[in-house]
């Protein structure tokens, strides 16, 4: 049963995901979209970092939205819909809490090593998966929202009540969106991200304990949809801690700015009138798709594979894996390039260096397979783009980051290459016309430590994989 475990962990943990140091809302999505549709983009963030020594925080993140009628995610934000009318809104879900730092590295330095005369050596604080329930009340004057949160995996062992208002202007292709919101958060969590313990306490950096704390959150998002797909999106955030906050002896400012511009293109051909009662999950036209792929890891470059360097010369470890996909448009920008959701589960045998373990994934693929000899051999060429979590970090990432004195993370950047041709029209069978054969790379990174949300890992992994994919 333990791959149930990694595959709820990883789909719990599924484009603004919520922090400490901003907003706990992505207030750029319509609250009210229940369209049933995909969309799929990338934001770069801009924090104030509140810790002493620290500089602003960037990040870059790939977003993946559904906003279905019940269920809608959110990159790092799963939920469902309880209750739903004109004046009441009951949801209940989980997201990442993407806060605090680490001893190894300084967030706006791209992963470097902490000096030893830094003010957090020694320190570390992570983020966690928390679970929430929110109540909006639904006016002429706005949405009036409290919601409750707590720690699902213990790692500050507290939790939070957040309220606040919102407000949506539609002005032709614009909407406006100011928000303000008040957190609370309980001793557990305010001590953990903000407070210093017997055990790390120095001559310049004396014990603090902070108990329970308020800080007060304003702010706007501003959406421009210049065209029926395309969605651009800037948020301005000010938030302010209380002064028990702000008195620790590793904080050096009482307030931070946030700011985050944002793009994703919504896949609106699935959803439109054309599809009466339309619902991705029950009632869906498009086709779906079953992977099974086993291969070995390799020591080589990404960049290297892609100029077909294939081999297997790494650390004598394999991955076995299965993926489900769903269509969800036939076009990409309105080229011919198929969109495609997929998710699965992959099963790590990791030799002698530790035990096997369950990785998941999810992502979004594109497809292309108008090639001149597609009449004749159908050919399709795949890249995949999206999130990894696995249960335990992969032994060749581990001796990398020991190789380069860097960090490891169990979430990474997920990238798929893929190259197959149709095993019916190879045979000349007719059966097995839908069934494709062909090779991939399984790619997982941090992205050159370009993102906190991967723990500025810089590194990887990537393994060489064989399949067998049948449409349906």
């Amino acid at each position: 049963m333990r791959f149930l475990t990694i595959l709820t962990i990883f789909f719990l943990f599924t484009v603004q995901n919520p922090t400490l140091l901003a907003s706990s809302n992505n207030y750029s999505i319509d609250p009210e979209d229940r369209s049933g549709n995909w969309s799929i983009g990338f934001n770069y963030d801009v924090i104030q970092s509140p810790y002493i020594g620290e500089q602003n925080r960037t990040d870059v993140m790939p977003n993946f939205i559904y906003m279905g009628e019940s269920f809608y995610l959110d990159t790092t934000e799963l939920g469902w819909h309880i209750i739903d009318d004109e004046q009441w809104q009951l949801d209940i879900g989980t997201h990442y809490l993407l806060a605090g730092y680490n001893d190894h590295t300084f967030f706006s330095n791209t992963g470097d090593t902490r000096p030893e005369d830094d003010p957090l050596k020694g320190m570390e604080r992570s983020g966690t998966f928390e679970g929430k329930i929110a109540l909006t009340y639904k006016t002429d004057f706005g949405r009036w929202v409290i919601g409750i949160n707590h720690d699902l995996r213990n790692t500050h062992g507290g939790g939070g009540v957040n309220s606040g208002w919102n407000y949506t202007w539609d002005i032709e292709h614009w909407q406006l969106r100011p928000w303000v919101e008040i957190n609370w958060l309980s001793s557990e969590k305010s001590n953990y991200y903000f407070g210093v313990n017997e055990d790390e306490a120095l001559d310049n950096r004396p014990p603090y304990y902070v108990s329970d704390s308020m800080n007060l959150g304003v702010g706007i998002a501003m959406v421009y949809n210049p065209w029926p797909e395309h969605f651009i999106a800037f948020n301005l955030g000010y938030t302010y801690f209380e002064s028990n906050i702000s008195d620790s002896p590793i904080i050096e400012e009482n307030a931070i700015f946030t700011t985050s511009i944002s793009y994703r293109y919504q896949f609106s051909e699935l959803g439109s009138s054309q599809h009466d009662n339309f619902n991705f999950f029950s009632n869906n036209p498009n086709p779906w798709s079953m992977r099974l792929a086993y291969g070995c890891t390799s020591d080589t470059s990404l960049n290297e594979i892609l100029r077909f360097n294939i081999d297997c010369e790494g650390d004598g470890t394999n991955l076995a894996s299965l993926f489900l996909s769903r269509q969800i448009s036939e076009t990409f920008f309105t080229l011919p390039i198929e969109a495609w959701i997929t998710s699965g589960i992959a099963r790590r045998f990791e030799s002698d260096y530790h035990d096997n373990f369950w990785e998941g994934v999810f992502a979004f693929k594109a497809i292309f397979r108008k090639f001149p000899w597609s009449d004749s051999v159908e050919t399709r060429f795949g890249v995949a783009e999206g999130l990894s979590y696995a249960q335990t970090v992969p032994n060749i990432e581990t001796e990398r980051a020991e190789e380069r004195d860097r960090r490891t993370s169990h979430l990474l950047n997920y990238l798929d290459f893929s190259l197959d041709v149709s095993v019916g029209d190879v045979l000349q069978n007719k059966d097995w016309r839908h069934c494709f054969a062909g090779w991939s790379i399984h790619h997982r990174s941090g992205i050159f430590a370009s993102s906190n949300l991967y723990g500025n890992v810089y590194g990887g992994s990537n393994v060489n994989t064989l399949y067998l994919e049948c449409e349906y």
